[in-house]
């Protein structure tokens, strides 16, 4: 697998934030988000065996395992990782992170998987046929939406409503790292969306989260 970086840090994104974890950054991705924050792992890093990279979270002795991007969908050994890694005793949970642009079967036992459809802000279609596919597919699933502004929460609302029995609960939505405003305003500018869509906070239970691992200045 081709891995960007492995580091210990706290999940800082979604309904599982602030928990102690090991990342694993795969270092390939075709998505070609405008915002992304990690451009570095679109085409970086080197490649590691399976079993290496499960010798590195042995190591670790953290029982939750992040595998992140990049875009992990990417690499064709996910699913032999995802079930070695679940298949220890000593780890508790395996998230595996997702754009939605590309469907795999991944062992499901431990498995929690987030998926993150891209707004039209990031310049990338909405991956609507896949993220079904996903949506159909797994029990274990947490639905994390990065927007920015009323285009982006016309086009996710829409999706919602129309797909209400796939729908998991709690929804997230994740305001974006943009480069030409301050985060604090962005967040609140999202807050203020959000708050004025009343049948959308009555229909869903919303949960408006930052990316708190930067607000600490922490990976």
């Amino acid at each position: 697998m081709r891995i960007c970086e492995v580091f210990e840090s706290i999940q800082g994104e979604g309904l599982t934030v602030g928990t102690p974890s090991f990342f694993i950054r795969t270092g390939r991705c075709s998505v070609g988000c405008l915002f992304c924050d990690t451009k570095y792992s679109w085409s970086s890093g080197r490649e590691l065996r399976v079993d290496e990279i499960v010798d590195l979270v042995v190591s670790s002795g953290l029982p939750e395992v992040v595998i992140t991007g990049g875009e992990p969908f990417e690499e064709e050994e996910l699913p032999d990782l995802v079930e070695l890694l679940t298949s220890l005793p000593s780890v508790r949970r395996v998230t595996v992170e997702t754009c939605s642009y590309i469907f795999r079967e991944l062992p499901k036992n431990k498995l929690h998987l987030v998926l993150s459809p891209k707004p039209p802000t990031m310049g990338v279609e909405f991956p609507l046929e896949t993220l079904l596919k996903f949506l159909e597919s797994y029990e274990d699933v947490e639905l994390k939406y990065t927007l920015y502004d009323e285009r982006d929460l016309d086009l996710f609302e829409g999706f919602l409503f129309s797909n209400s029995n796939l729908i998991p609960q709690p929804v997230v939505l994740q305001p974006i790292h943009h480069p030409k405003e301050d985060y604090a305003e962005t967040f609140k500018r999202v807050w203020d969306m959000v708050r004025r869509r009343e049948r959308l906070l009555k229909s869903f239970e919303v949960r408006l989260i930052p990316q708190v691992h930067k607000l600490l200045g922490m990976r």
